[in-house]
């Protein structure tokens, strides 16, 4: 099984401490959370298609 990248750690871990978060106060912050979740996810996603195209170039 592939070893997780470091984006993607983080991106679970946003996404994770987004669903902790519960009541109208909190709100915000999850948002917050899930927005920096998705951001590390594309952040992951543009690491592997740089790594894929430099292999291909080879």
């Amino acid at each position: 099984m592939p070893q997780q990248s470091v984006y993607g750690g983080y991106a679970e871990g946003k996404a994770d401490a987004a669903a902790a978060r519960t009541g109208d106060e909190d709100r915000t912050d999850a948002v917050g959370e899930g927005l920096a979740a998705i951001a590390y996810a594309l952040l992951d996603v543009a690491a592997a298609i740089r790594e894929n195209t430099e292999a291909r170039q080879q």
